[in-house]
């Protein structure tokens, strides 16, 4: 029996999620967890074969926290299940260690066979992160496509400026993130340095054109 784990603080998402599960494994055993300190209290507590991570969770929407639920159980295969644009986060999450990345505009067959994927052979992409990736091989270039000027910034630069793109201030930025004010800042004076842009507007416009958001 598969032991699989679904973490999203939407309801109707995990109930549609569960569905897509059970076509998927009819065997399989599911827990839900709505927000990331049930979900570590979950993998504390049993093991799991399978997690569908919802990284937009509030206290859970950075790319660590593929790191901190690996640290609870190294084994364990996460299946990222995001509305953010896969061009921009996929292969960073799946450098992080995430099994694969999938956006939440797929379509459930999409969804289905991402599922088994992870499950028989341990790892999904989508046929437009195989390019991306084996790109970045065959260019002898870094795991991280660098033609996008988006991808010039670091892990924790990308969740900083995602949430200046949304219109949170320095001090919002800083709780979401669990980090000093100035740290912020100094974040947002490197953002707006490698992508050559002056103010707010002009880092949203720059989102805009090259991560689809």
């Amino acid at each position: 029996m598969t032991e699989v784990l679904i973490a999203d603080d939407h309801g109707i998402v995990r109930l549609g999620t569960s569905i897509v599960i059970k076509e998927a494994l009819p065997l399989a055993n599911i827990t839900q967890a709505g927000d990331v300190d049930e979900l570590i209290r979950f993998l504390s507590e049993k093991q799991y074969d399978l997690l569908l991570l919802d990284i937009n969770m509030p206290g859970g929407n950075n790319i660590t926290m593929v790191e901190k639920v690996l640290a609870v159980q190294p084994g364990i295969k996460i299946l990222v299940f995001s509305s953010y644009d896969e061009t921009l986060y996929a292969l960073r999450y799946l450098q992080a260690g995430a099994s694969g990345y999938l956006s939440k505009n797929a379509s459930k067959t999409e969804l289905k066979n991402a599922i088994l994927a992870v499950v028989q052979r341990g790892k999904y992409m989508s046929p437009e992160i195989q390019e991306l990736y084996y790109h970045t091989l065959t260019m002898g270039k870094s795991f991280i496509a660098a033609d996008n000027p988006l991808n010039k910034l670091s892990n924790r630069e990308v969740d900083v400026a995602k949430y200046l793109v949304q219109g949170m201030g320095i001090q919002d930025v800083s709780k979401t993130l669990n980090l000093s004010t100035s740290t912020v800042s100094t974040y947002k004076t490197r953002i707006f340095e490698k992508l050559q842009v002056n103010n707010l507007v002009e880092l949203i416009e720059k989102f805009r054109l090259y991560s689809g958001s």
